[in-house]
């Protein structure tokens, strides 16, 4: 059923909300706005009009598919309650429901109509009196129940066949091909609802139903729009390999254990705005050939705390292998994904907009579950066999990639960045088998022990790991510059092992004679820790100002190393010293580079 279809029958026949003293009215009023916000949920761009009907009496003589032979039918029905009956036994309120709506049976409103069917008394469990087809009785006939479920397909042919607001005993009804429009809305299936290999060859909708149990529509096909809004799954739900020819709308639905979406196809738009899953979704291998939406979709782990949110590693929804045929029309609002898993699924072209991924535990920057998901739960990420690592760790770089260049695009290079970190990461943790000059090199060890050195050093001690240690993969400035006045400290305390010797072409051209009273060095052949004792003696200060002064002239010569100057005042010796200053100067420069990456990163920011 199209939704303007869908509109023009509710605008006819739903009554608005008015202020009653009877309960049964205001029920009545309630379970009409429950369509309207489906309707116009479903359909958003059709417009619906809305007409007042102050007296629902009206509905029962006018409505065309309740005429008198079906109403004598009805009343000779075992679950028919005589008339004099239902009104000399209910009370004072319940007269004066009837005396204001309708004596003609079940007061429930349907879609566009009121019931009418006989009563069937269940007082302990109906707050109103109601029909079989509305009753809550869990002990009410089932047989008798599937057969006016029977009647009332067959009677709608391609119409409409409206369930609106059973109350199912069961519903097993795998393999059937529903022809007519059924609205299912408000519905409740208080045993395990089997639509498996269903078709449904017209709109169908469960808007606000509620499935108590297991519910099943796997296999199933929907040929025309399926409406799930606000619809509840106590339950699992599986909806595997199931095909959503048009809409498929599951806003606001709440699927409070498991649900199962593995292999559906989607050809239409989806929509699973605000739609609430407790546990896992999973989308693998889902296809979707339209636009998809999860706007402010409530996933795994989204109201948990950042404590606990990095603590957590397994599953919320997954992507996996899903495919996104028009992935600019993916679109990810407003929610949370630090528990999604995205592997072998390309995303670099899909719409993520104010979501929330997981933090890192240290740096707080953004990681996927991919690093730290229990692999009982992503089978695609165990490592292949003989591999040194404990998780393919290639693949989740792949991802990390796919999102760096996403954000890129956006020019969100914050979040990008925190993806290359994620990315470097992968390839510092993944160990490549060792090639031939290594195996030559430690093939004394022997293949196993060569494999644990080999597992052990790549992640600590190689490039990649250095990297990692000096500017944290090219994204902060402040640690190659701290590691620059580091080393320079440092060869400021090595210098002096092998010595420094004054250099004395630049003492030459000094007009001043160099003598030990103007320069305590001149009293040392060389600047050396040998030569320390001889330095702070011919020192005319205080000793601890003389240790100051050695320090401070083999600082300036590791200064003067790392900014390429040749006219040194004091030279490291040869050879050692010069082996030193090549040492720093290979190292000051790497890390001069690597300081204007990181400051280029951040003006690009």
């Amino acid at each position: 059923m199209g939704g303007q279809d869908f509109c023009a029958l509710s605008s006819t026949l739903l009554p608005t909300r008015a202020k009653s003293n009877t309960p049964a009215i205001n029920h009545f009023h309630t379970l009409c706005e429950k369509h309207r916000d489906a309707t116009r949920s479903a359909f958003p761009n059709q417009p619906c009009g809305w007409t007042r009907i102050d007296e629902p009496q009206v509905l029962l003589k006018s409505r065309p598919n309740v005429n008198d032979s079906e109403k004598k039918r009805r009343r000779g029905t075992d679950t028919a309650v005589p008339e004099e009956q239902v009104t000399s036994d209910a009370p004072a309120s319940a007269g004066a429901m009837q005396e204001d709506e309708s004596p003609e049976g079940c007061p429930m409103v349907m879609f566009g109509k009121h019931c009418g069917r006989p009563i069937h008394l269940a007082p302990n469990h109906d707050a109103i009196p109601v029909c079989l087809m509305h009753s809550r009785d869990p002990q009410k006939s089932d047989a008798d129940f599937q057969k006016e479920f029977e009647t009332i397909l067959k009677a709608a042919g391609n119409g409409i066949a409206d369930f609106s607001g059973f109350v199912f005993p069961s519903a097993g009804y795998q393999g059937r091909e529903f022809k007519a429009k059924c609205v299912f809305s408000g519905a409740t299936f208080t045993q395990a609802a089997n639509f498996y290999r269903a078709t449904f060859t017209q709109d169908t909708f469960f808007s606000s139903a509620t499935f108590a149990q297991y519910a099943s529509f796997g296999g199933a096909t929907f040929t025309q729009n399926a409406g799930f809004y606000r619809a509840t799954f106590t339950q699992n739900a599986d909806f595997v390999g199931a095909t959503f020819t048009q809409y498929a709308s599951f806003g606001e639905a709440r699927f409070a254990q498991n649900a199962s979406f593995i292999g559906a196809t989607f050809t239409q738009k989806a929509n699973f705005g605000s739609a609430t899953f407790v546990q896992k979704a999973n989308f693998k291998n889902a296809k979707f050939l339209e636009a998809a939406e999860f706007r402010e979709t409530k996933f795994r782990g989204h109201d948990k705390d950042r404590k606990e949110k990095t603590k957590e590693v397994l599953p919320g929804s997954v992507f996996s292998l899903a495919e996104f045929s028009q992935p600019e029309k993916i679109v990810f609002y407003k929610t949370y994904l630090g528990q999604a898993l995205f592997h072998n699924c390309d995303v670099s072209k899909v719409n993520f907009s104010l979501v929330t991924w997981r933090p890192r535990e240290h740096s707080g920057k953004r990681m996927v579950l991919e690093e730290q998901v229990d692999l009982q739960f992503a089978e695609d990420l165990k490592p292949a066999k003989g591999s040194l690592d404990d998780r393919r760790y290639r693949l989740i770089a792949e991802l990390y990639q796919q999102l760096k260049k996403n954000y890129d695009e956006r020019k969100d290079y914050w979040t990008a960045g925190d993806f290359h970190y994620g990315e470097m990461e992968m390839k510092r943790r993944s160990t490549k088998r060792p090639g031939n000059f290594i195996r030559f090199l430690l093939g004394f060890l022997g293949e196993a022990r060569m494999n644990r050195v080999r597992s052990w050093w790549h992640p600590r001690l190689s490039l990649v790991a250095w990297y990692k240690y000096t500017s944290e993969y090219g994204e902060s400035y402040m640690r190659p510059l701290a590691f620059f006045v580091l080393v320079l400290l440092l060869f400021a305390l090595l210098f002096p092992l092998p010595g420094l010797d004054r250099n004395e072409r630049g003492s030459a051209s000094a007009a001043v004679a160099v003598t030990p009273q103007n320069d305590p060095s001149a009293a040392a052949p060389a600047l050396s820790y040998g030569c320390f004792p001889q330095f702070l003696k011919a020192y005319p200060g205080h000793k601890v100002y003389g240790g100051f002064a050695f320090f401070g002239h083999s600082l300036m010569t590791a200064l003067s190393v790392a900014g390429f100057q040749k006219e040194l005042k004091y030279e490291p010796s040869y050879p050692w010293g010069r082996a030193l200053a090549l040492a720093e100067l290979l190292l000051t420069s790497t890390l001069i580079g690597l300081f204007l990456l990181a400051v280029r990163r951040q003006f690009r920011r």
